[in-house]
């Protein structure tokens, strides 16, 4: 895939097969080195791992894959290869099991997902409390509609979500936190979503947040190379989008997705899909979208440190909201 194409703004489904094939190859390649540096050191975990690597090259694996390989690279980069071999052997595991069908579940009845965003999450993980099996199949049933709207109304948008997203847990907010989200993804667990079933009640509001977090992913996608981002980490800015300061990372990401999610509002506002009261919605939220991008635009312009690849991306939806 070229390179302009891969860096493109609108939707397309071809460019998400491609991230997620290239987002395995990657991981079987790492898999082989670490295997390969296990052999040399004598470490029995060396086959496992060496196995891994080579199913991941020739098949889908779900989220669990991906974070418990971030748990294995983060043990060795810390010198702790205490428990290597039975990580190693729940890895192959992880991976035999292949890819599951798009599913939904809560928080609290996930299985592997929930010991695994608890132990790599660390203290983020408390952010994100259980919701009950009712709760969780009453979302599943909105997130159903919304995925339908958008393969009628924008099959690309359809396309590039279900090739990347498989995995949907439904959490909440803990009670009596300072702080609510509606949704997060995190690029340690390639192919899931959390969303917060309370903050979308309807068709249209899960399509935008679909939109939103899917747009993130794609993100984590583009960014094998090189960051999106130059600026220190440790660096803090006020975001226009969130009411503590982000790093420049989270303010850019926050206004790409902004842009998305204009997008997809306008476009589903003029599918012909919508009731009345629909299309008014989701002008509404395409008009708030396009405000929450230029000040977050504005905050990059005046402090960002962009890489090659995050001044292509940022300038290309840039250049359709001007349009």
């Amino acid at each position: 895939m070229s390179l302009e194409n891969l860096l493109a703004f609108p939707p397309d489904a071809a460019r998400a097969g491609f991230v997620d094939a290239r987002m395995h190859r990657e991981l079987a390649a790492s898999l082989a080195h670490i295997a390969a540096a296990c052999a040399e050191a004598g470490h029995p975990a060396a086959p496992l791992l060496s196995q891994a690597s080579d199913l991941v090259a020739r098949t889908r694996v779900g989220p669990e894959a991906f974070a418990r390989y971030y748990l294995i690279g983060s043990a060795l980069l810390a010198g702790e290869d205490a428990g290597l071999e039975a990580e190693a052997k729940a890895l192959l595991s992880d991976v035999r099991a292949g890819r599951a069908p798009f599913r939904v579940s809560p928080r609290g009845g996930a299985g592997e997902v929930d010991a695994l965003m608890d132990r790599q999450m660390g203290d983020e993980a408390v952010n994100f409390a259980p919701v009950s099996h009712e709760t969780a199949d009453a979302f599943g049933t909105r997130l159903a509609a919304g995925l339908d709207l958008l393969r009628q109304g924008l099959p690309e948008l359809h396309a590039e979500i279900t090739s990347i997203v498989h995995h949907v847990v439904c959490a909440v907010a803990p009670e009596g936190s300072a702080m609510q989200f509606d949704g997060a993804s995190h690029y340690q667990f390639w192919g899931l979503l959390l969303l917060n079933p309370t903050f979308h009640t309807t068709r249209l509001a899960v399509a935008e947040v679909l939109a939103h977090e899917s747009a993130h992913s794609l993100l984590f996608g583009l960014t094998i190379d090189e960051p999106l981002t130059l600026n220190p980490g440790e660096e803090t800015y006020a975001s226009p989008l969130r009411a503590d300061p982000r790093p420049m990372d989270g303010i850019y990401h926050a206004t790409f997705v902004s842009a998305r999610m204009a997008w997809a509002m306008e476009g589903l506002a003029a599918s012909g899909l919508l009731s009345p009261e629909e299309v008014d919605a989701a002008r509404e939220a395409a008009a708030a979208d396009r405000r929450n991008f230029a000040a977050g635009l504005s905050v990059i312009e005046a402090h960002g440190k962009l890489s090659p690849t995050g001044r292509t991306v940022m300038g290309n939806a840039r250049a359709w909201i001007g349009g």
